[in-house]
């Protein structure tokens, strides 16, 4: 009975694991997506959108078997599709089969897109979230990498998270070691480092050199990271990690960044296909990273195009949940009208959207409820048309006058940035 009693108000409850978002929310992550998007075009990032909808073997042929327990998957006739549950596989995609065979030089692609995964619900965890990123196909490693990471710190600064910070490593650390285990080894070893398990990790591998480094990544970090790490670089892939990891963070040095960045070994990201450079930030009281990224040499190879590539992807959600919320901004003007003045209040909020003021119109309050109203919502200015004249209220200030349509047209419409120019002789 009581099961049933659940199923017949399902109705009224969403999915584990996504949202319904209020007013105040939708804006201020739209708000957020679209300075983010600026962002990326003021580095030379263009967009790019691709499908929702993948077959199912292009994610499992850039991501790897290891990522079908994430996928949310369609049958759809004969066809296996699935929800795209990250933006770089699909991407790769889209560049292995069109955008590179006209490219004259490196490609710099951006996308802010929803995605879609199955996982445990957690915090900072939803099976629904948008992805804000950028990629980087055709640079080299020294410029692609630093370039990245700092756009990456760029736009943490520009959500106003406090205390961001990008934790960088590198894969070529432990890389040869890892390719000594087994497939399923290697798996359960990469598995147990992005969820930071790194208590009796040593029991797991064979081989003294593994054991010994493992346990040992958590303090291969901060300023000293990379001092200590040396002590255990005992091949020359490892010891060339390690200058490659030098060489980037001295280049961020030149972005003006290098006060958010530190050294941490110990990052192993998610997905299978990346190789070298990789990174992931933290804001302060965020348990959970905010954004994430490195650099995947191989990936466009699974996609007959051989082509270096680095790049990130912030997690919307966590960074909005990580940044200051600010109060949302109300109507600029709100008019109040009936029957009789509907007409020419609904042509003087058209010509004031044009200009660009934000105005609400009713029809449904008289004004003394009116005015309670916009005072609940923030809004300061209320109007109502008389003929020839626009009787304006001010709720701060408690008074009311009467002005022109003209005069009032150019108090409201926002005035255009004046920018000055200085040089010196």
């Amino acid at each position: 009975m009581r099961l049933r009693q659940d199923r017949s108000t399902r109705w009224q409850q969403v999915p584990d694991g996504v949202r319904d978002l209020t007013p105040p929310e939708a804006e201020r992550r739209s708000a957020m997506a679209t300075q983010l998007g600026e962002q990326f075009a003021r580095w030379g990032y263009r967009e790019v959108v691709t499908p929702t909808l993948e077959y199912l073997d292009t994610i499992l042929r850039g991501a790897g078997p290891g990522i079908q327990d994430q996928l949310v998957k369609i049958v759809d006739g004969a066809d296996l599709l699935a929800l795209r549950p990250e933006m770089t596989v699909p991407i790769a995609r889209f560049a292995a089969t069109r955008l590179l065979r006209g490219a004259s030089g490196p490609l710099r692609l951006s996308y802010v897109a929803p995605v879609f995964r199955r996982q445990e619900p957690g915090r900072g965890r939803l099976r629904e979230f948008t992805q804000a990123g950028v990629e980087l196909l055709g640079e080299p490693r020294l410029d692609g990498d630093a370039e990245v990471i700092a756009l990456a710190v760029a736009s943490l600064r520009l959500a106003r998270v406090p205390g961001a910070t990008v934790h960088v490593g590198h894969l070529g650390f432990v890389g040869d070691l890892l390719a000594e285990l087994s497939e399923d080894q290697q798996a359960d070893v990469r598995a147990r480092l992005y969820r930071r398990e790194f208590v009796g990790i040593e029991d797991v591998v064979p081989g003294r050199p593994l054991a010994r480094l493992l346990p040992a990544l958590p303090e291969l970090h901060g300023p000293d990271g990379l001092a200590k790490a040396w002590d255990f670089a005992t091949s020359p892939a490892s010891r060339a990690a390690l200058e490659e990891l030098e060489a980037v963070m001295a280049c961020l040095g030149a972005y003006g960044v290098a006060d958010a960045v530190e050294v941490d070994l110990s990052v192993i990201r998610d997905f299978s296909y990346y190789t070298g450079i990789v990174f992931e930030a933290y804001g302060r009281g965020a348990g959970y990273p905010l954004l994430g990224g490195g650099r995947y040499d191989t990936l466009l190879a699974r996609f007959d195009a051989d082509c270096p590539a680095t790049g990130f992807a912030l997690g919307l959600e966590r960074v909005l949940a990580a940044a200051p919320q600010e109060p949302a901004l109300p109507c600029d003007l709100l008019i109040v009208t009936d029957a009789h003045r509907r007409a020419p209040s609904i042509s003087l909020a058209s010509e004031l959207r044009r200009s660009g003021v934000r105005v609400l119109v009713t029809g449904a309050l008289d004004w003394p409820t009116a005015l309670r109203w916009a005072r609940v919502e923030g809004i300061v200015r209320v109007a109502r048309v008389e003929g020839e004249d626009i009787w304006l209220y001010d709720t701060r200030a408690g008074r009311e006058w009467s002005t022109g349509r003209r005069q009032l047209v150019a108090a409201l419409t926002p005035q255009p940035e004046v920018k000055v120019a200085a040089w010196s002789h």
